[in-house]
């Protein structure tokens, strides 16, 4: 199976296919909605948005914010970040997220990306520290923090 993974702007042409993206079950307590998301971007300027495509097949979603509004410019942070569960495992959430961290390097002034994730989900865990983040702390939500820093850690490719 050839990966032709792209990043796309979140529209009205796929805004229902975004919506209807399945989980497993189990990975229901782990995310909002992409609906949810998407509707909370809207009214946040510093929060953005993007499909996963596979060809011209929508298989995912992320949401990542600017966290210069709460007072550290040049951080951003992976908020949303799903694969239909249909297409996980074979390497469309890895290309995704080195699309992802390649945008945001990008940017003018970014330094690093955070991501938090339950610690009691080990895919995410292992997915994570396979792509450079290293864990720093448990929040007090019981939620794990990890990060990675650009120009000091290898990127996914």
């Amino acid at each position: 199976m050839s990966i032709n993974v792209s990043l796309r702007a979140v529209t009205a042409d796929n805004f229902d296919q975004l919506t209807k993206l399945p989980l497993l079950d189990h990975q229901i307590d782990f995310l909002d909605s992409n609906a949810y998301s998407i509707a909370e971007a809207s009214f946040y300027p510093h929060y953005h948005t993007r499909a996963i495509y596979d060809g011209e097949q929508a298989v995912g979603f992320l949401m990542f914010v600017s966290l210069a509004e709460e007072g550290d410019p040049g951080e951003y942070s992976i908020y949303r970040f799903m694969v239909d569960h249909r297409r996980q495992g074979l390497g469309l959430g890895r290309r995704a997220l080195a699309l992802l961290l390649d945008e945001i390097k990008a940017l003018p002034g970014a330094a690093g990306v955070w991501i938090c994730y339950s610690p009691v989900n080990p895919t995410a865990r292992a997915f994570y520290a396979s792509a450079g983040f290293v864990e720093t702390e448990l929040d007090e939500n019981g939620e794990m923090w990890a990060y990675i820093a650009f120009g000091t850690a290898a990127l996914v490719s």
